[in-house]
């Protein structure tokens, strides 16, 4: 049955972790053109960050999850590393100099 536009996530709780990993995202995105795997490793890490918050709710272990999660984190980072996008053409610039 079709759901109403916007009503998809109706009465569905966003945990802690799935609200922190929404914040890194949009934070991190700002700014930068998503390719293909950019996208992929954002969903990726909201679906983590979901599981993270239900197993958190049922007392379970999460450090594989975690682990997950933050290997996913170093990945979106390596894609932009070469394009550092914080405002700071100083800090980039040395950035640049560390890698020669």
């Amino acid at each position: 049955m079709p759901m109403l536009d916007g009503l998809e996530d109706a009465g569905r709780i966003v945990g802690r972790q799935e609200h922190a990993t929404q914040k890194l995202i949009k934070g991190f995105m700002e700014g930068r053109e998503p390719n293909a795997i950019a996208a992929f490793i954002c969903e990726s890490m909201i679906s983590l960050a979901q599981n993270i918050d239900a197993q958190n709710a049922k007392g379970r272990e999460i450090s594989r999850n975690m682990t997950s999660l933050l290997g996913y984190v170093q990945q979106l980072q390596s894609i932009y590393e070469d394009s550092p996008d914080d405002g700071d053409d100083e800090l980039a610039e040395l950035v640049k100099d560390s890698k020669a």
